[in-house]
Protein backbone atom coordinates (compact mmCIF):
# COMPACT_ATOMS: atom_id res chain seq x y z
CA UNK A 1 0.00 0.00 0.00
CA UNK A 2 1.77 3.48 -1.32
CA UNK A 3 2.22 6.09 1.86
CA UNK A 4 0.39 8.79 2.21
CA UNK A 5 1.92 11.81 0.60
CA UNK A 6 3.61 14.24 2.71
CA UNK A 7 1.53 17.22 4.53
CA UNK A 8 2.63 20.58 2.86
CA UNK A 9 4.92 22.68 4.42
CA UNK A 10 3.63 25.73 6.08
CA UNK A 11 3.84 28.88 3.59
CA UNK A 12 6.25 31.32 5.00
CA UNK A 13 4.66 34.44 6.81
CA UNK A 14 5.22 37.74 5.21
CA UNK A 15 6.34 39.45 8.81
CA UNK A 16 4.43 42.05 8.74
CA UNK A 17 0.56 41.10 9.13
CA UNK A 18 -0.94 38.55 11.02
CA UNK A 19 -2.61 35.77 9.39
CA UNK A 20 -5.93 35.00 8.45
CA UNK A 21 -8.03 31.66 7.01
CA UNK A 22 -10.44 32.69 4.29
CA UNK A 23 -12.92 29.66 3.28
CA UNK A 24 -12.79 30.47 -0.44
CA UNK A 25 -16.00 28.38 -2.35
CA UNK A 26 -15.34 30.23 -5.01
CA UNK A 27 -18.83 32.30 -4.75
CA UNK A 28 -19.86 35.58 -4.50
CA UNK A 29 -19.92 35.98 -0.86
CA UNK A 30 -16.27 34.23 -0.45
CA UNK A 31 -14.89 36.33 -2.54
CA UNK A 32 -16.20 39.49 -1.36
CA UNK A 33 -15.14 37.92 2.70
CA UNK A 34 -11.61 37.27 1.23
CA UNK A 35 -11.37 40.72 -0.11
CA UNK A 36 -12.55 42.27 3.33
CA UNK A 37 -9.72 40.11 5.16
CA UNK A 38 -7.45 41.11 3.21
CA UNK A 39 -8.64 44.95 3.39
CA UNK A 40 -8.67 44.46 6.90
CA UNK A 41 -4.92 43.93 6.97
CA UNK A 42 -4.35 40.69 7.38
CA UNK A 43 -1.92 37.85 5.10
CA UNK A 44 -4.50 35.78 3.77
CA UNK A 45 -4.52 31.98 3.11
CA UNK A 46 -7.34 30.60 1.34
CA UNK A 47 -8.95 26.67 1.67
CA UNK A 48 -11.47 25.25 -0.41
CA UNK A 49 -12.88 21.96 -0.12
CA UNK A 50 -14.10 19.72 -2.45
CA UNK A 51 -16.66 17.81 -0.65
CA UNK A 52 -18.03 16.13 -3.88
CA UNK A 53 -21.02 19.13 -4.91
CA UNK A 54 -22.28 18.75 -8.14
CA UNK A 55 -21.02 22.24 -8.68
CA UNK A 56 -17.77 21.80 -8.72
CA UNK A 57 -16.90 24.23 -11.47
CA UNK A 58 -16.90 26.72 -8.54
CA UNK A 59 -13.50 25.01 -7.71
CA UNK A 60 -11.87 26.94 -11.11
CA UNK A 61 -13.68 29.87 -9.72
CA UNK A 62 -12.01 29.52 -6.10
CA UNK A 63 -8.49 29.33 -7.89
CA UNK A 64 -9.67 32.64 -10.10
CA UNK A 65 -10.35 34.65 -7.38
CA UNK A 66 -7.38 34.06 -5.07
CA UNK A 67 -5.19 34.75 -7.91
CA UNK A 68 -6.82 37.92 -8.83
CA UNK A 69 -6.94 38.89 -5.15
CA UNK A 70 -2.89 38.01 -4.69
CA UNK A 71 -3.58 36.10 -1.75
CA UNK A 72 -0.80 34.47 0.45
CA UNK A 73 -1.57 30.86 -0.33
CA UNK A 74 -4.74 28.54 -1.79
CA UNK A 75 -5.10 24.92 -0.38
CA UNK A 76 -7.72 22.40 -2.19
CA UNK A 77 -8.90 20.01 0.11
CA UNK A 78 -11.27 16.83 -0.99
CA UNK A 79 -13.37 15.47 1.43
CA UNK A 80 -16.25 13.58 -0.56
CA UNK A 81 -19.16 13.83 1.18
CA UNK A 82 -20.79 12.36 -1.40
CA UNK A 83 -20.79 9.05 0.71
CA UNK A 84 -22.85 10.51 3.13
CA UNK A 85 -25.47 11.80 0.74
CA UNK A 86 -28.91 14.13 2.21
CA UNK A 87 -28.54 17.01 -0.34
CA UNK A 88 -29.08 18.00 -3.50
CA UNK A 89 -26.10 19.45 -3.55
CA UNK A 90 -24.31 16.32 -3.18
CA UNK A 91 -26.70 13.30 -3.82
CA UNK A 92 -29.16 11.92 -6.57
CA UNK A 93 -32.28 14.95 -5.65
CA UNK A 94 -33.13 17.20 -7.99
CA UNK A 95 -31.91 20.76 -7.53
CA UNK A 96 -35.65 22.54 -6.62
CA UNK A 97 -36.20 25.81 -8.68
CA UNK A 98 -36.29 28.84 -6.93
CA UNK A 99 -39.13 29.59 -4.45
CA UNK A 100 -38.51 32.79 -2.77
CA UNK A 101 -37.14 33.83 0.08
CA UNK A 102 -37.73 32.29 3.26
CA UNK A 103 -40.32 33.53 5.26
CA UNK A 104 -39.63 33.10 9.00
CA UNK A 105 -42.68 34.61 10.66
CA UNK A 106 -46.01 34.66 9.29
CA UNK A 107 -47.01 38.19 10.51
CA UNK A 108 -44.95 41.37 10.56
CA UNK A 109 -43.02 43.39 12.79
CA UNK A 110 -46.16 46.17 13.00
CA UNK A 111 -48.77 43.46 13.68
CA UNK A 112 -46.67 41.47 16.18
CA UNK A 113 -46.25 45.04 18.00
CA UNK A 114 -48.00 45.41 21.63
CA UNK A 115 -50.14 47.83 23.27
CA UNK A 116 -48.87 51.65 22.89
CA UNK A 117 -46.50 50.41 20.04
CA UNK A 118 -44.38 48.05 22.80
CA UNK A 119 -42.83 45.04 20.46
CA UNK A 120 -42.13 41.96 21.89
CA UNK A 121 -39.36 40.42 23.29
CA UNK A 122 -36.41 39.87 20.96
CA UNK A 123 -34.95 36.03 21.05
CA UNK A 124 -31.27 35.93 19.72
CA UNK A 125 -31.94 31.96 19.37
CA UNK A 126 -34.76 31.71 17.26
CA UNK A 127 -34.12 28.40 15.44
CA UNK A 128 -35.34 29.18 11.25
CA UNK A 129 -38.61 27.56 9.98
CA UNK A 130 -37.54 23.83 9.25
CA UNK A 131 -40.11 23.76 6.76
CA UNK A 132 -38.19 26.46 5.19
CA UNK A 133 -34.93 25.07 4.82
CA UNK A 134 -34.31 23.75 1.36
CA UNK A 135 -32.99 20.48 -0.32
CA UNK A 136 -30.05 22.30 -1.30
CA UNK A 137 -29.08 22.62 2.46
CA UNK A 138 -26.08 20.26 2.93
CA UNK A 139 -26.01 18.88 6.43
CA UNK A 140 -23.52 20.45 8.82
CA UNK A 141 -21.90 21.53 5.93
CA UNK A 142 -20.40 24.65 7.87
CA UNK A 143 -19.56 23.30 11.00
CA UNK A 144 -17.61 20.99 9.01
CA UNK A 145 -15.73 23.37 6.61
CA UNK A 146 -15.48 25.69 9.48
CA UNK A 147 -13.29 22.58 11.62
CA UNK A 148 -10.99 22.31 8.59
CA UNK A 149 -10.32 26.05 8.36
CA UNK A 150 -9.98 26.32 12.24
CA UNK A 151 -7.40 23.04 12.06
CA UNK A 152 -5.69 25.42 9.04
CA UNK A 153 -5.71 28.46 11.21
CA UNK A 154 -4.42 26.48 14.30
CA UNK A 155 -1.04 24.99 11.76
CA UNK A 156 -0.73 28.36 10.19
CA UNK A 157 -0.35 30.22 13.79
CA UNK A 158 -4.24 32.41 12.41
CA UNK A 159 -6.38 33.46 15.11
CA UNK A 160 -8.91 34.60 12.57
CA UNK A 161 -11.33 32.44 10.10
CA UNK A 162 -13.34 34.56 7.00
CA UNK A 163 -16.56 33.46 5.39
CA UNK A 164 -19.17 34.59 3.70
CA UNK A 165 -22.73 33.60 5.43
CA UNK A 166 -25.50 36.01 4.53
CA UNK A 167 -28.71 35.89 7.38
CA UNK A 168 -30.09 38.43 5.23
CA UNK A 169 -30.72 37.24 1.51
CA UNK A 170 -30.10 33.51 2.19
CA UNK A 171 -31.69 30.35 1.32
CA UNK A 172 -33.02 29.62 5.37
CA UNK A 173 -30.03 27.54 6.13
CA UNK A 174 -29.41 27.02 9.96
CA UNK A 175 -25.31 27.21 9.89
CA UNK A 176 -25.53 30.82 8.30
CA UNK A 177 -27.21 32.39 11.33
CA UNK A 178 -25.17 34.88 13.56
CA UNK A 179 -25.76 32.04 16.39
CA UNK A 180 -23.98 29.60 14.78
CA UNK A 181 -20.95 31.75 14.08
CA UNK A 182 -21.04 32.66 17.63
CA UNK A 183 -21.35 29.36 19.13
CA UNK A 184 -18.51 28.00 16.49
CA UNK A 185 -16.22 30.37 18.00
CA UNK A 186 -16.27 29.63 21.39
CA UNK A 187 -15.88 26.05 20.65
CA UNK A 188 -12.95 27.30 18.66
CA UNK A 189 -11.26 28.26 21.74
CA UNK A 190 -12.40 25.16 23.20
CA UNK A 191 -10.76 23.27 21.36
CA UNK A 192 -7.66 23.86 19.84
CA UNK A 193 -4.50 23.56 21.68
CA UNK A 194 -3.79 27.06 20.42
CA UNK A 195 -7.26 27.91 22.68
CA UNK A 196 -6.68 26.04 25.87
CA UNK A 197 -2.91 25.74 26.14
CA UNK A 198 -1.52 28.95 24.83
CA UNK A 199 -5.01 31.30 24.96
CA UNK A 200 -5.79 32.36 21.54
CA UNK A 201 -8.46 34.05 21.39
CA UNK A 202 -9.92 32.68 17.83
CA UNK A 203 -12.42 34.74 15.82
CA UNK A 204 -14.73 33.90 13.37
CA UNK A 205 -15.22 37.03 10.90
CA UNK A 206 -18.44 36.61 8.93
CA UNK A 207 -18.02 40.36 6.91
CA UNK A 208 -21.37 40.00 4.95
CA UNK A 209 -23.54 38.48 8.46
CA UNK A 210 -25.82 41.54 7.91
CA UNK A 211 -26.07 42.51 4.19
CA UNK A 212 -27.78 42.17 1.80
CA UNK A 213 -26.86 40.33 -1.75
CA UNK A 214 -26.81 43.95 -3.41
CA UNK A 215 -25.23 45.53 -0.63
CA UNK A 216 -22.02 42.43 -0.86
CA UNK A 217 -21.79 43.46 -4.72
CA UNK A 218 -21.10 46.92 -3.95
CA UNK A 219 -18.85 46.09 -1.70
CA UNK A 220 -17.21 43.41 -3.27
CA UNK A 221 -16.69 46.19 -6.13
CA UNK A 222 -15.10 49.02 -3.75
CA UNK A 223 -12.07 46.53 -3.19
CA UNK A 224 -11.94 45.55 -6.31
CA UNK A 225 -13.42 42.37 -6.95
CA UNK A 226 -13.60 41.28 -10.25
CA UNK A 227 -17.26 39.75 -9.42
CA UNK A 228 -17.17 37.68 -13.26
CA UNK A 229 -14.75 35.48 -11.92
CA UNK A 230 -16.95 34.02 -9.18
CA UNK A 231 -19.24 31.42 -9.83
CA UNK A 232 -22.78 31.30 -7.62
CA UNK A 233 -25.54 28.47 -9.70
CA UNK A 234 -26.04 25.08 -7.21
CA UNK A 235 -26.85 23.67 -10.87
CA UNK A 236 -24.55 24.40 -13.61
CA UNK A 237 -24.62 22.93 -17.51
CA UNK A 238 -21.57 21.01 -18.26
CA UNK A 239 -20.25 24.17 -19.96
CA UNK A 240 -20.29 26.06 -16.75
CA UNK A 241 -23.37 28.36 -17.57
CA UNK A 242 -25.29 29.10 -14.71
CA UNK A 243 -28.81 27.66 -14.84
CA UNK A 244 -30.63 30.73 -13.75
CA UNK A 245 -33.66 28.78 -12.14
CA UNK A 246 -32.13 27.91 -8.92
CA UNK A 247 -32.21 29.83 -5.57
CA UNK A 248 -28.54 30.65 -5.88
CA UNK A 249 -29.16 32.12 -8.87
CA UNK A 250 -32.02 34.11 -7.67
CA UNK A 251 -30.74 35.60 -5.56
CA UNK A 252 -27.11 36.68 -7.15
CA UNK A 253 -29.90 38.06 -10.18
CA UNK A 254 -31.93 40.16 -7.72
CA UNK A 255 -28.45 41.41 -6.15
CA UNK A 256 -27.77 42.69 -9.20
CA UNK A 257 -30.73 44.29 -10.52
CA UNK A 258 -30.98 46.07 -6.66
CA UNK A 259 -27.50 47.30 -7.24
CA UNK A 260 -27.79 48.45 -10.00
CA UNK A 261 -25.08 46.80 -11.35
CA UNK A 262 -24.68 45.43 -15.00
CA UNK A 263 -24.65 41.01 -14.09
CA UNK A 264 -21.85 39.42 -15.54
CA UNK A 265 -22.97 36.16 -15.18
CA UNK A 266 -23.27 33.47 -17.87
CA UNK A 267 -26.51 31.66 -18.22
CA UNK A 268 -27.35 28.90 -19.59
CA UNK A 269 -30.88 30.32 -20.93
CA UNK A 270 -31.87 33.91 -20.86
CA UNK A 271 -33.79 33.98 -17.04
CA UNK A 272 -36.57 35.90 -16.14
CA UNK A 273 -36.26 39.11 -15.43
CA UNK A 274 -35.61 39.61 -11.70
CA UNK A 275 -38.71 40.95 -9.41
CA UNK A 276 -37.93 44.43 -8.44
CA UNK A 277 -36.00 44.32 -4.77
CA UNK A 278 -38.69 45.06 -2.20
CA UNK A 279 -37.92 48.24 -0.52
CA UNK A 280 -35.62 49.11 2.56
CA UNK A 281 -36.92 49.01 6.25
CA UNK A 282 -35.29 48.92 9.31
CA UNK A 283 -36.78 47.63 12.83
CA UNK A 284 -37.22 50.96 14.83
CA UNK A 285 -37.79 51.32 18.87
CA UNK A 286 -38.20 54.88 19.73
CA UNK A 287 -38.06 58.19 17.23
CA UNK A 288 -38.33 61.41 19.19
CA UNK A 289 -36.57 65.08 19.29
CA UNK A 290 -34.13 65.47 22.06
CA UNK A 291 -30.64 67.24 22.91
CA UNK A 292 -27.70 65.16 21.18
CA UNK A 293 -25.86 64.13 24.72
CA UNK A 294 -22.41 62.69 23.24
CA UNK A 295 -20.02 63.68 20.35
CA UNK A 296 -19.14 66.91 19.63
CA UNK A 297 -22.87 67.77 18.52
CA UNK A 298 -23.46 67.63 22.26
CA UNK A 299 -25.94 70.33 23.25
CA UNK A 300 -27.82 70.36 19.85
CA UNK A 301 -31.56 69.61 19.46
CA UNK A 302 -31.67 66.67 17.15
CA UNK A 303 -33.87 63.83 15.86
CA UNK A 304 -33.50 60.78 17.41
CA UNK A 305 -33.81 57.41 15.48
CA UNK A 306 -33.07 54.40 18.20
CA UNK A 307 -33.45 51.35 15.93
CA UNK A 308 -33.89 47.81 17.83
CA UNK A 309 -31.37 45.01 17.76
CA UNK A 310 -27.67 44.59 18.92
CA UNK A 311 -25.58 41.24 18.53
CA UNK A 312 -23.00 42.64 21.53
CA UNK A 313 -23.04 42.16 24.99
CA UNK A 314 -21.27 44.99 26.60
CA UNK A 315 -20.43 44.96 30.57
CA UNK A 316 -21.89 48.59 30.96
CA UNK A 317 -24.84 48.87 28.30
CA UNK A 318 -27.29 51.08 29.18
CA UNK A 319 -29.63 50.68 26.34
CA UNK A 320 -30.06 46.74 26.76
CA UNK A 321 -33.67 47.23 25.91
CA UNK A 322 -32.69 48.08 22.62
CA UNK A 323 -31.45 44.72 22.23
CA UNK A 324 -34.54 42.70 23.84
CA UNK A 325 -36.82 44.09 21.56
CA UNK A 326 -38.12 43.84 17.87
CA UNK A 327 -38.71 46.87 17.09
CA UNK A 328 -41.45 47.99 14.71
CA UNK A 329 -40.56 47.35 11.16
CA UNK A 330 -40.70 50.87 9.02
CA UNK A 331 -39.51 51.89 5.52
CA UNK A 332 -37.21 53.75 5.16
CA UNK A 333 -39.92 56.23 3.02
CA UNK A 334 -41.71 56.58 6.53
CA UNK A 335 -38.77 56.71 8.56
CA UNK A 336 -37.66 60.15 6.32
CA UNK A 337 -41.24 61.38 6.47
CA UNK A 338 -41.37 61.53 10.64
CA UNK A 339 -37.76 63.28 11.16
CA UNK A 340 -39.22 65.86 8.94
CA UNK A 341 -42.17 66.23 10.93
CA UNK A 342 -39.50 66.26 14.30
CA UNK A 343 -37.79 69.04 12.84
CA UNK A 344 -34.17 69.34 13.86
CA UNK A 345 -31.83 69.48 11.39
CA UNK A 346 -29.40 66.94 13.19
CA UNK A 347 -30.57 63.68 13.28
CA UNK A 348 -28.83 60.63 15.06
CA UNK A 349 -29.12 56.69 13.80
CA UNK A 350 -28.41 54.55 17.34
CA UNK A 351 -29.06 51.57 19.05
CA UNK A 352 -28.78 48.79 19.90
CA UNK A 353 -26.23 48.57 17.06
CA UNK A 354 -27.87 50.63 13.75
CA UNK A 355 -24.93 48.71 11.13
CA UNK A 356 -26.89 45.33 12.52
CA UNK A 357 -29.45 45.83 9.84
CA UNK A 358 -29.33 46.41 6.26
CA UNK A 359 -31.98 48.62 5.75
CA UNK A 360 -29.87 50.98 7.82
CA UNK A 361 -26.99 51.71 4.93
CA UNK A 362 -30.62 52.63 2.67
CA UNK A 363 -31.87 55.07 5.11
CA UNK A 364 -28.87 56.47 6.36
CA UNK A 365 -28.49 57.59 2.50
CA UNK A 366 -32.12 58.73 2.62
CA UNK A 367 -31.33 60.87 5.55
CA UNK A 368 -28.54 62.74 3.77
CA UNK A 369 -30.45 63.35 0.42
CA UNK A 370 -33.31 64.83 3.01
CA UNK A 371 -30.82 67.62 3.88
CA UNK A 372 -30.31 66.28 7.30
CA UNK A 373 -26.79 66.26 9.28
CA UNK A 374 -26.68 62.54 9.87
CA UNK A 375 -24.99 60.88 12.85
CA UNK A 376 -24.69 56.99 12.95
CA UNK A 377 -23.63 55.78 16.41
CA UNK A 378 -21.61 52.69 16.19
CA UNK A 379 -20.15 49.88 18.07
CA UNK A 380 -17.28 49.59 15.69
CA UNK A 381 -17.99 45.60 15.42
CA UNK A 382 -19.18 46.01 11.64
CA UNK A 383 -17.89 47.87 8.36
CA UNK A 384 -18.51 51.41 8.22
CA UNK A 385 -16.82 51.53 4.96
CA UNK A 386 -20.36 50.90 2.63
CA UNK A 387 -21.77 53.90 4.64
CA UNK A 388 -22.86 57.18 2.45
CA UNK A 389 -19.50 59.41 2.41
CA UNK A 390 -22.10 62.32 3.97
CA UNK A 391 -22.64 60.66 6.98
CA UNK A 392 -20.71 61.44 10.00
CA UNK A 393 -19.74 57.93 11.43
CA UNK A 394 -19.50 57.85 15.68
CA UNK A 395 -17.39 54.43 16.33
CA UNK A 396 -17.07 53.38 19.92
CA UNK A 397 -14.06 51.30 20.00
CA UNK A 398 -14.78 48.37 22.33
CA UNK A 399 -12.56 48.64 25.39
CA UNK A 400 -11.42 45.37 27.71
CA UNK A 401 -14.12 46.26 30.11
CA UNK A 402 -16.71 45.97 28.08
CA UNK A 403 -15.96 42.45 27.88
CA UNK A 404 -16.33 43.26 23.81
CA UNK A 405 -13.10 44.48 22.86
CA UNK A 406 -12.40 41.30 20.48
CA UNK A 407 -15.02 42.14 18.48
CA UNK A 408 -13.56 46.01 17.06
CA UNK A 409 -12.91 45.76 13.31
CA UNK A 410 -8.98 46.77 12.97
CA UNK A 411 -9.68 47.85 8.93
CA UNK A 412 -12.34 50.49 10.39
CA UNK A 413 -9.83 53.03 11.97
CA UNK A 414 -8.24 52.59 8.16
CA UNK A 415 -11.31 53.93 6.92
CA UNK A 416 -11.61 57.26 9.48
CA UNK A 417 -12.21 60.88 8.04
CA UNK A 418 -11.89 64.31 9.89
CA UNK A 419 -15.40 63.84 9.86
CA UNK A 420 -15.48 60.76 11.88
CA UNK A 421 -15.51 60.80 15.98
CA UNK A 422 -14.21 57.97 17.93
CA UNK A 423 -15.52 57.02 21.33
CA UNK A 424 -13.86 54.94 24.04
CA UNK A 425 -15.89 54.24 27.08
CA UNK A 426 -13.99 53.41 30.02
CA UNK A 427 -14.92 51.66 32.56
CA UNK A 428 -11.43 51.61 34.49
CA UNK A 429 -7.73 52.81 34.95
CA UNK A 430 -7.19 49.53 33.00
CA UNK A 431 -9.50 50.98 30.04
CA UNK A 432 -7.54 54.15 30.19
CA UNK A 433 -4.23 52.54 29.86
CA UNK A 434 -5.34 50.72 27.01
CA UNK A 435 -7.39 53.03 25.13
CA UNK A 436 -4.48 55.74 25.78
CA UNK A 437 -1.78 53.71 24.25
CA UNK A 438 -4.00 53.04 21.20
CA UNK A 439 -4.39 56.52 20.53
CA UNK A 440 -0.66 57.24 20.83
CA UNK A 441 0.55 53.69 18.92
CA UNK A 442 -2.08 54.61 15.93
CA UNK A 443 -2.21 58.41 16.03
CA UNK A 444 -5.62 58.42 16.40
CA UNK A 445 -6.24 61.79 17.64
CA UNK A 446 -4.55 63.31 14.36
CA UNK A 447 -7.51 61.63 11.66
CA UNK A 448 -10.54 62.75 13.94
CA UNK A 449 -12.04 63.94 17.05
CA UNK A 450 -11.24 61.09 19.94
CA UNK A 451 -13.79 61.23 23.16
CA UNK A 452 -12.87 59.59 26.41
CA UNK A 453 -16.30 58.84 28.56
CA UNK A 454 -16.54 57.24 31.61
CA UNK A 455 -19.21 54.65 32.38
CA UNK A 456 -21.77 56.49 34.25
CA UNK A 457 -21.84 55.71 38.01
CA UNK A 458 -18.50 53.24 37.33
CA UNK A 459 -16.09 55.98 36.90
CA UNK A 460 -15.38 59.37 38.26
CA UNK A 461 -14.84 61.88 35.64
CA UNK A 462 -12.61 63.53 37.92
CA UNK A 463 -10.21 61.18 37.76
CA UNK A 464 -10.15 60.53 34.34
CA UNK A 465 -9.88 64.17 33.75
CA UNK A 466 -6.71 64.08 35.99
CA UNK A 467 -5.37 61.18 33.63
CA UNK A 468 -5.53 62.53 30.67
CA UNK A 469 -4.00 65.75 32.02
CA UNK A 470 -1.17 63.98 33.54
CA UNK A 471 -0.49 62.12 30.21
CA UNK A 472 -1.27 65.39 27.85
CA UNK A 473 -3.35 63.35 25.73
CA UNK A 474 -4.97 64.80 22.60
CA UNK A 475 -8.40 63.79 23.54
CA UNK A 476 -11.51 65.43 24.58
CA UNK A 477 -13.27 64.43 28.22
CA UNK A 478 -17.28 63.19 27.39
CA UNK A 479 -19.70 63.60 29.69
CA UNK A 480 -22.96 62.42 29.07
CA UNK A 481 -25.25 65.48 28.65
CA UNK A 482 -28.37 63.79 29.14
CA UNK A 483 -27.94 62.38 31.86
CA UNK A 484 -27.72 65.73 33.33
CA UNK A 485 -30.65 67.27 32.22
CA UNK A 486 -33.21 64.13 32.69
CA UNK A 487 -31.15 62.34 35.36
CA UNK A 488 -34.23 59.96 36.33
CA UNK A 489 -34.89 58.55 33.05
CA UNK A 490 -33.61 56.12 30.75
CA UNK A 491 -35.48 56.01 27.70
CA UNK A 492 -36.53 58.92 25.12
CA UNK A 493 -33.85 61.03 26.02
Amino acid sequence: MPSPPPPPSVPPSDGRRPRAVVLLSGGLDSAVAAACARNDGFEVHALTVSYGQRHAVELDAARRVAAALGLASHRILDLDLRTLGGSALTDDIPVPPAAGPPDSSSTSHREAAGPAGEAPEHRDDRPPDAAGIPATYVPARNTILLGLALAHAEILGAADIYLGVSSVDYSGYPDCRPEFIEAFERLARLATRAGVQDGVRFRIHAPLQHLSKAETIRRGLALGVDLSLTHTCYDPAPDGAACGRCDACRLRRQGFVAAGVPDPTRYATSPSPAAPAPPPTVRVLELYRSIQGETTFAGTPCAIVRLAGCPLRCSYCDTAYARQSEGLELSVAEIVRDVRDLGPGLVVVTGGEPLAQPGTVPLLRALCDAGRTVLVETSGAFDIAPLDPRVRRIVDVKTPGSGMADRNRPGNLAELRSTDELKFVLLDRADYEWSRDMVRRERLAERCPVLFSPVHGRLDPADLARWILDDSLSVRLQIQVHRLIWPDRDRGV
